[in-house]
């Protein structure tokens, strides 16, 4: 998928995202009737042959259920590390990112740069202290590293999809 695919994206195509990453089995009959609302007379066709090029172009990867978080934990750790420097730094960030990617209960794992190298977000398990876990892992690579519980309440799904390009 191109930088291209996401800048061309119109009002219709990011509201029928915003529709499908709220109920992605909404019909396309009920997207064309949520776009007339907001001034887009488009058909249910039209809707159909649009999800179709948005797949096509990778920007609709697929779809999966999103499952109420049942253990009713709302609550996140966010990890900075600041890693030894090397010529292996690349690899080292790798290797982390490989072994945080394999956890449920990750959300985020991003390379930074500045005073910190890397950020890492997961959710908060109350049986394993995940966070603790990964630092001890990767202890030998770390300078220093911060764990703060955060709360997160309000993401734009839409603007976080981007984080894939």
């Amino acid at each position: 998928m191109s930088d291209d695919a996401w800048s061309n994206l119109d009002k219709v195509d990011q509201k029928i995202i915003e529709i499908l990453n709220n109920n992605a089995r909404t019909p396309s009959k009920e997207i064309a009737s949520e776009l007339k609302k907001s001034g887009h007379d488009v058909s249910d066709r039209t809707i159909r042959k649009r999800i179709e090029r948005l797949e096509k172009s990778g920007i609709i990867k697929g779809y999966k259920a999103v499952l109420t978080d049942v253990s009713g934990i709302n609550e996140y750790h966010a990890i900075l590390m600041k890693l030894k420097p090397s010529k292996s730094l690349g690899a080292v960030k790798d290797s982390i990112k490989e072994f945080i990617t394999k956890l449920d209960n990750y959300l985020l794992v991003a390379n930074m740069e500045g005073e910190w190298n890397m950020l890492i977000i997961i959710q908060i398990n109350s049986e394993i202290n995940t966070s603790q876990k990964i630092v001890e892992k990767f202890s030998d690579e770390l300078i220093d590293y911060r764990i703060n519980e955060i709360d997160i309440k309000d993401v734009n799904i839409l603007n976080m999809s981007l984080l894939l390009l």
